[in-house]
């Protein structure tokens, strides 16, 4: 049954009401009434699949206590799943409450539900979220033991791979992760992936190391496998942080040769670096091949880089840029943080831009009339 029919209409937006109340740390509770009323006030059907959405809601804005009580409560009338314990495992890790979530592993096997590759590369991803390196690599080694003895959801797969990969990175132990990467074609189990290789790429570059990230670039690439914008967005900036701008930049145009478009983190990242180098005209210029929307429009963070950059010198002109960056911003529907604001206004009284400062706290007045109108 399609959604719009089996939610009254309502299907497209009832887990964006879910996702919008329950994000907030105050109205979790909003979300719950929501649910219970939607059978009543909008003739939505209240099952087990949009109860589902709820509690993934809950669990992803921190709340899984909340998620926790509501299947106590009502579990008699939406029974849980394995769709409801893995999210219930998921919102547990996401607070690094590791033991909660392997309590929900036992409760399924009491109650004769059989757990997913899903639910154990849930914990073994909370396992290294918690910082819990060990206990992540134990459990593991679990999965490899009773995936041997033909239990295939326990068997590791690409995910848990690329998740334990990249944790040990991250976690210092690089050359560990570099085994393991090494193995996985050895033992047959299953080859390394696009995802698999940026898991190890970014944690190289973490290291500094960045011409080992690109021999793994390079031999992924003989493997037959095709980069993404995550791939050289992770190298961009592994460039960039070695004040390689210039084959960063090269590598952003082979990028796109490649038919791989930037994205707005790709731009920010050079952006940044250009500005950290005293390259203001590269990193502007940049900027302008967004501002045209040549590969994709700046954002927040784009906006916050420049106006920052703009107080290294605090000349004049930078501080007339940093006002229309302010004012541009506004335009394209991003409102600037209130310490922003004065920062510049401050830069430009201090430099004798009183035009531009007046002009600005115009843009001020109207924009605080905004926020009261839009106020939810």
């Amino acid at each position: 049954m399609e959604c719009s029919v089996l939610y009254g209409g309502l299907g497209p937006y009832v887990n964006i009401l879910f996702d919008r109340f329950a994000a907030s740390q105050r109205r979790p509770d909003v979300a719950v009434r929501l649910f219970l009323s939607l059978h009543r006030s909008h003739r939505v059907a209240q099952d087990l699949p949009l109860f589902n959405s709820l509690l993934d809601a809950l669990a992803k804005s921190r709340h899984a206590a909340k998620a926790a009580s509501l299947v106590r409560a009502l579990g008699a009338r939406f029974p849980p799943d394995v769709v409801t314990y893995n999210t219930l495992a998921d919102g547990w890790c996401r607070l690094k409450d590791t033991s909660r979530a392997l309590d929900l592993l036992r409760q399924m096997a009491e109650s004769g539900i059989a757990p997913t590759k899903t639910t154990y590369n849930i914990i073994l991803k909370g396992f290294f979220r918690a910082g819990q390196t060990q206990h992540a690599w134990n459990f593991f080694l679990q999965m490899k033991k009773r995936g041997s003895k033909d239990d295939s959801c326990s068997k590791p797969d690409i995910v848990s791979y690329t998740t334990v990969i990249h944790g040990l990175g991250l976690a210092g132990q690089l050359d560990k992760a570099r085994k393991l990467f090494d193995e996985m074609s050895k033992e047959g189990c299953c080859a390394p992936s696009v995802a698999t290789y940026n898991a190890l790429i970014q944690v190289i570059c973490k290291k500094g190391n960045i011409d080992d990230a690109l021999t793994v670039f390079d031999d992924m690439l003989q493997n037959n496998l095709t980069p993404n914008v995550v791939t050289y967005t992770v190298l961009i900036r592994g460039l960039c942080h070695a004040a390689r701008i210039d084959q960063a930049m090269k590598l952003m145009e082979r990028m796109k040769s490649e038919g791989c478009e930037p994205v707005v983190q790709t731009y920010n990242v050079l952006i940044r670096y250009s500005f950290e180098e005293g390259e203001i005209d590269k990193a502007m210029c940049l900027f302008d091949r967004m501002s045209k929307g040549e590969d994709c429009l700046p954002n927040q963070d784009t906006y916050n880089i420049i106006i920052s950059a703009m107080f290294v010198r605090k000349r004049a002109e930078d501080m007339a840029m940093a006002a229309r960056m302010v004012m541009e911003m506004v335009e394209r529907g991003y409102l600037p943080r209130r310490f922003m604001l004065n920062r510049v206004l401050n830069g430009l009284m201090l430099t004798g831009n009183q035009q531009i400062s007046r002009d600005l706290l115009r843009m001020q007045e109207k924009y605080r009339r905004l926020r009261r109108e839009i106020r939810l």
